[in-house]
């Protein structure tokens, strides 16, 4: 492991309702479900030693992402409450922590890109991308519904990669009351005019930063790297602050590596009340929320 990021941040001179939230940046390998699970376990069980409660990995982190066809799809995925989930759980009740780690899940209807949510009880909630990404539509259905789960430190939603793209899922958080929301990633250069600008910063860093900013909630983003059957991943996973602002990352472009912060939750209320007279949420006008089309008038000839 290398890299480990840490700031504390410290929104008023008594703070509540610390959490320190991890994002794990790493490669599993396509196919290899045993040596992805160790893997996971392994990266969980660092981020545990450094005091996470809430730990991310990234999107499908249980398979790899480039299958070649349905038969390796199929063999590369369990069902929710697998072997990952398991081990993972396993982690989680020696240490009292948390994760979300992406799954490439099995059921009897279809198969899922899913995120499970396990603690020291086990498997928590499984939640099913909504939004399939390219030639994920070729091996997964789609969800359709955002668990929220209330955790002993606050609120937890989750989205996977795409869905940070439409701004609906998050918001539906939370106005769900959503501390935090984790979002396992597999950010691809494909399709991309600019990859990275001059910071290292990509654009899924800048969308999350504007969804902690328009939502008022804390968001984890764990990408992964390496290069998989020529898809080239990103890294730059980062932890965004509720007021908008990176607390630690991004991350390397290429690289191995755990972020951590340690948040107050109250800083989540905080940033919700933009001025004395405004509020994220409760500003909100839906009944205005109407589209008028109007014609083009063009002049009338003299």
């Amino acid at each position: 492991m290398s890299g480990r990021r840490l700031r504390r941040v410290r929104y008023r001179e008594q703070v509540s309702r610390m959490v320190r939230v991890a994002a794990a940046q790493y490669a599993p390998v396509v196919g290899e479900v045993e040596a992805n699970r160790a893997a996971a376990v392994a990266w969980t069980g660092r981020a545990a030693a450094a005091g996470a409660d809430l730990i991310v990995l990234p999107e499908l982190a249980s398979s790899g992402y480039v299958f070649n066809d349905e038969n390796e799809a199929q063999r590369a995925s369990e069902e929710a409450d697998g072997p990952l989930a398991a081990a993972l759980g396993d982690v989680c009740a020696r240490s009292g922590c948390y994760v979300v780690c992406g799954v490439n899940e099995r059921s009897a209807e279809a198969r899922y890109n899913s995120a499970l949510l396990l603690g020291p009880s086990g498997l928590i909630a499984t939640y099913r991308k909504v939004h399939l990404f390219h030639d994920e539509q070729s091996w997964f259905a789609a969800g359709d519904e955002l668990p929220l789960v209330e955790l002993p430190f606050g609120n937890v939603g989750i989205i996977v990669c795409f869905d940070m793209w439409f701004p609906e899922p998050a918001r539906a958080l939370a106005l769900a009351g959503a501390d935090i929301i984790a979002a396992p990633t597999n950010w691809v250069a494909s399709f991309k005019r600019t990859v990275y600008d001059d910071r290292g910063y990509v654009q899924g860093d800048y969308v999350l930063m504007a969804t902690a900013a328009q939502n008022g909630v804390v968001t984890v983003a764990a990408d992964r790297v390496g290069v998989e059957r020529g898809t080239r991943f990103l890294g730059a996973s980062i932890i965004v602050g509720a007021d908008g602002w990176p607390l630690a990352g991004p991350a390397s472009s290429d690289g191995d590596e755990l972020l951590l912060a340690d948040v107050d939750l109250d800083s989540v209320a905080a940033a919700r009340q933009r001025t004395p007279r405004n509020h994220l949420l409760g500003d909100r006008r839906p009944a205005s929320y109407r589209v008028r089309r109007l014609p083009l008038r063009t002049p009338t000839p003299a």
